[in-house]
């Protein structure tokens, strides 16, 4: 039977009426155990004497404010890794939530409250923290079995080293998690804010091609940030288990042509030329989907990084029972610094494109744990200013046991 996970939250707010609003919405949308505190002080009492999962903290509050708060909670070992979420006045300068950052905040949210704004992003956070508390779970209930085995076996340190893998990993995957949403989805979406208030308040004080570069713009900043979604999201399913695993017998030509008319669309802003050249009757045994994201990302990860004006080639081959797949580029190529560090989720790894487009790594990412479900392999090579190629390799056929 799967333990219940019923979390911990924590509201501060020195009024009153400011907490039951919190709570009453809260209740009304999470099975969650909530705790309240109107001062700094009281906060610091409470995470000192009890767990808790989350906190949504009021910025402005006499004595020690929430930047303060937040700012020694995070000092100590014991309660670093508690998210935060901020919760103050409009913030037009963004001064309040690059100083909510500074103090180790991952969120920031402005009164009044919008109660869907507030759900949406609790499900979020609340999601990924009964994902780790789930995973922790079990890594307990594994390392008591194997402390009862170790007197007879010292084989089970193995196995304990392991484990202490995968929570490393699980924390790891947790950081990731929030740093895309505190930073790299939030980011273009204040983007796209503030060019549809510009438009809104002065649409008639701009010239007609004025007028259409605000909306192409806006229109390239919401197609990356839903690639980004759409990342985070497959990525999350597989973290927690939920995605689909059919591998089925796959033409490579087939799930590859509908592919390349949609990145089409990305290079031809670009001026990028993409040349498809797949010999026809090469198969694979994979997932379609999961080959499908792989070969979308890897695509995708080119034209940004190759110049106007530059070239792409998707091929394919038999070699042995595998079938590879590579996508060759002549764009600005990796460096040594940035190289090793392509698939690692607990790497700090942000990268720009040609034109400012910036990467948080998390496609490779999820090009590798897709290509290695697959019982593939990928690699990378790649020479600084002159290209590079990602390569990947799939079972021709189903193994037979």
């Amino acid at each position: 039977m799967e333990a219940k996970f019923k979390p911990d939250i924590l509201i501060v707010d020195d009024i009153e009426n400011n907490i039951f609003t919190l709570r009453t919405l809260i209740e009304a949308h999470f099975d969650a155990n909530l705790i309240e505190a109107t001062s700094g002080e009281q906060v610091l009492r409470i995470i000192n004497e009890r767990s808790v999962d989350l906190v949504l903290m009021d910025v402005m509050m006499p004595g020690m404010d929430g930047f303060e708060t937040a700012r020694l909670i995070k000092n100590r070992p014991k309660t670093s890794n508690i998210p935060i979420i901020f919760i103050s006045a409009f913030d037009p300068t963004q001064k309040l939530l690059e100083k909510g950052i500074a103090a180790g905040g991952y969120d920031y949210l402005t009164k009044p409250i919008d109660d869907n704004q507030l759900v949406y992003r609790l499900k979020m956070y609340l999601r990924f923290i009964k994902h780790e508390f789930m995973m922790n779970l079990h890594l307990r209930e594994l390392n008591l079995k194997l402390i009862e085995e170790i007197e007879d076996r010292k084989a089970t340190e193995l196995s304990l080293y392991i484990s202490q893998s995968e929570l490393k990993a699980a924390n790891a995957s947790k950081d990731k998690f929030f740093s895309i949403i505190a930073h790299d989805l939030k980011n273009p979406f204040n983007g796209i804010i503030g060019l549809t208030s510009l438009l809104l308040e002065d649409y008639d004080s701009f010239p007609p091609a004025e007028q259409k570069e605000f909306i192409r713009d806006i229109k390239t900043t919401a197609e990356n940030t839903f690639r980004l979604l759409q990342n985070l999201l497959e990525w999350s399913q597989t973290q927690t288990g939920k995605i689909h695993f059919e591998p089925e017998q796959l033409m490579v030509a087939s799930i590859t042509d509908e592919i390349v008319d949609l990145v089409k669309t990305s290079a031809g802003n670009k001026n990028i030329v993409i040349e498809s050249n797949i010999p026809p009757g090469i198969s694979l045994f994979a997932d379609r989907n999961m080959i499908q994201t792989v070969i979308r990302n890897l695509l995708l990860n080119a034209v940004k990084f190759t110049r106007s004006g530059g070239r792409i080639e998707l091929s394919a081959r038999n070699a042995g029972r595998m079938v590879e797949i590579a996508v060759t580029d002549n764009g600005i190529g990796i460096g040594p610094e940035t190289f090793n560090k392509l698939f690692c989720i607990d790497c700090n790894v942000v990268s720009y494109g040609t034109e400012g487009e910036q990467g948080t790594g998390l496609g490779l990412i999820l090009c590798k744990e897709f290509v290695e479900k697959n019982s593939g392999t990928i690699r990378v090579e790649s020479e600084v200013g002159k290209g590079s190629t990602f390569t990947i390799s799939i079972p021709e056929t189903a193994k037979i046991n």
